[in-house]
């Protein structure tokens, strides 16, 4: 398994694995300042290629969007992982963390290709990951998947941050509520160090 930055050179893979089934979303969400869920959604629908451009310009000024996963030539994976503080709603744990939250990678989204779902590729992908966050000097990386409790509600609607027993098959432990969590789709932080 191979994990490459995004980078001009890869922004087309980047774009097959964010924009699949022309959803619209290219893993922006994360990076942008939404009044509400329905505002994102319309943009989501009706102005897709900012989602794109803004992941685009974040890139060009040296922020950290995230990885492509290889397996040999094969695109596998999309990660969207980086440091804590470069992701607008990541900004109360950030807070919680503080000087610190820098040195944390934060994977707010795994997007696998489409003929790669359900093979169990989680775990492989966050074990190539925890060489690159040592690489990059992270002292710790963190993933935010559902409780089992969403998934029994909402099934493979809450999959993309990845799914609980992946991170725990990588060596992750719970550490806490997720910040932004609700009764209805419970989440959690699980963390480990690098």
């Amino acid at each position: 398994m191979r994990l490459e930055r995004l980078s001009e050179e890869n922004f087309n893979d980047y774009e097959k694995l964010t924009n699949c089934n022309n959803s619209g979303c290219f893993c922006a969400f994360w990076h942008g300042k939404w009044k509400t869920v329905e505002e994102w959604k319309e943009r989501e629908k009706t102005r897709p290629l900012e989602n794109r451009e803004l992941v685009r310009q974040k890139l060009r000024f040296g922020f950290h969007p995230g990885v492509l996963a290889y397996d040999g030539n094969d695109l596998v994976a999309w990660i969207s992982v980086g440091p804590l503080p470069e992701y607008y709603w990541a900004w109360k744990r950030v807070a919680h963390l503080g000087e610190t939250a820098i040195t944390v990678g934060g994977i707010v989204c795994i997007s696998v290709a489409p003929e790669r779902r359900g093979t169990g590729i989680q775990p492989a992908l966050l074990n190539a990951l925890l060489e690159y966050g040592k690489n990059q000097n992270w002292k710790a990386i963190e993933g935010y998947p559902f409780d089992d409790a969403a998934y029994e509600r909402h099934g493979k609607a809450v999959a993309w941050p990845g799914k609980t027993d992946g991170f725990v098959k990588s060596g992750f432990k719970r550490v806490g509520e997720h910040w932004i969590n609700h009764p209805e789709w419970p989440r959690s932080i699980y963390q480990i160090e690098l």
